[in-house]
């Protein structure tokens, strides 16, 4: 879709950021984000500056995502504290967890596939849902969840050791400082969580981990920062069960059991039912979604006192999924919010999803990895900018250019983004209108914009 001006409904949301660039830098970030929102077609740099009006050429993007002077993490700061202020004076309503309102913070890694072999940063490396590796890059991100709202908040490329040293080689055989060291995606998830900043004033927030991630360093990080935690355990964690005394604290018993074991069983082992708290395969409900909840006191070695849930659904067929082992600081929580809590983290699987397909997160290849990494946090920028446009619409802030107001501009990112398109194509209305007024043919109309005439 060419792309005559800057949409009015995310102006004010881009000129928030543009302390981060000088003017010229200014234009391609306005153009950039909303080429990535508006854009329908793959998102190259060729592609997407061919359908700017009067726009730079393929060169100059590539300039801009890869050589201009403008820093990553100026521009994560700006949009964090803009988002910080936003959330503040909006103050949507979060979910409510043990009595009080609370956000969540959720981490996770996401796979990249790339072609060709000149990429820096790209390699092998495992997928899960594939069951084997995959050629690219592997993305360690983070998104901060306020009620029904997911903002993509920080992100990280995890590099191969390997690779690291081969970059580093390389730049000192042309003369530059080595500036890359290697760090693990435990460690990429521990400095996301000490960089994190509270957005809601007084707001508990959680962070949500799978079970790759849950180990003495990131729950070490979240307790420093005074967050609580929840997150699924793999099933060969070892566990001590506790006869705890929820009053004093007291341990009367404890008994090491593996996690298998508890997993493995469809009804609790008797061993075992002395540390059931409340009842064994409790039925719990979460909207729709129905399941058996055992849910015991535990201690984990090098992570202290937990509460334990093993957890499966039934499905509507009757059929029941496998079990799960989720576990939290936070002992005092009801079976069924520790299920809702943990039920959460699906939100960075959507965003994942909603990145790759509304905002391209993948289709951009160049080869520097600093290029790589830009083009990523841009895309991050532009699924918070429309997130927080929605938060906007939903308390009646959003108007269109004739001034009238917008009662909703949808519930997905899918939606909204269809919202700034059809803004976008109202803009182009307008702006060739006026071209025809002045005197201009159609031909010539067309050939401003890139189209064939």
């Amino acid at each position: 879709m060419p792309l005559v001006t800057v949409v009015p409904v995310l102006h004010s949301l881009l000129l928030s950021l543009a302390v981060v660039f000088s003017k010229p830098q200014r234009r391609h970030f306005d153009n950039y984000i909303q080429s990535l929102i508006c854009q329908d077609h793959r998102r190259t740099l060729s592609a997407m500056s061919r359908h700017v009006l009067d726009g730079p050429d393929r060169s100059n993007w590539d300039r801009f995502v890869t050589a201009s002077p403008w820093e990553l993490p100026a521009l994560n700061r700006a949009w964090r504290r803009y988002l910080r202020r936003e959330l503040r004076r909006l103050k949507p309503t979060g979910k409510r967890i043990g009595g009080r309102q609370v956000d969540f913070l959720i981490f996770d890694d996401t796979d990249h596939p790339r072609t060709g072999p000149c990429l820096e940063g790209a390699n092998y490396h495992y997928v899960h849902s594939k069951g084997g590796t995959r050629f690219g890059h592997c993305l360690v991100t983070g998104v901060y969840v306020t009620g029904d709202y997911p903002f993509a908040y920080s992100c990280d490329a995890y590099v191969r050791q390997v690779d690291i040293t081969a970059l580093n080689a390389r730049w000192e055989a042309h003369g530059k400082e080595p500036r890359l060291c290697f760090r693990s995606k435990t460690e990429l998830v521990v400095a996301q969580i000490d960089a994190f900043v509270p957005l809601r004033p007084g707001r508990e927030v959680f962070v949500l981990l799978d079970s790759w991630y849950v180990n003495p360093q990131t729950v070490g990080a979240a307790r420093r920062k005074g967050l609580d935690w929840c997150g699924a355990l793999k099933s060969n964690r070892v566990a001590y069960l506790l006869d705890l005394a929820p009053e004093t604290g007291e341990i009367h018993s404890e008994k090491k059991v593996t996690l298998a074991a508890l997993l493995s069983e469809a009804a609790v082992p008797a061993e075992s039912q002395a540390y059931v708290v409340g009842t064994a395969l409790q039925q719990v409900w979460i909207g729709e979604r129905q399941f058996q909840v055992t849910v015991y006191r535990a201690r984990l070695p090098r992570l202290g006192a937990v509460q334990l849930a093993i957890v499966r659904e039934r499905y509507r067929d009757g059929r029941y999924s496998p079990f799960v082992a989720l576990s939290t600081n936070r002992i005092d929580l009801l079976a069924s919010e520790v299920v809702e809590v943990y039920l959460q983290r699906w939100a960075i699987e959507v965003m994942h999803r909603d990145l790759k397909q509304n905002l391209g997160l993948t289709d951009c290849q160049v080869r520097p990895l600093a290029g790589t990494e830009r083009h990523w946090t841009l895309a991050f920028v532009a699924q918070g900018l429309l997130t927080l446009l929605r938060v906007r619409a939903d308390q009646g802030e959003v108007r269109t250019a004739s001034g009238r107001p917008v009662a909703s501009v949808g519930k997905t990112l899918g939606e909204v983004r269809q919202f700034v398109q059809q803004c976008a194509v109202v803009e182009l209305l307008r702006w060739t209108c006026e071209q025809a007024v002045q005197g201009q043919s159609v031909e010539e109309i067309a050939t401003r914009l890139n189209l064939p005439a």
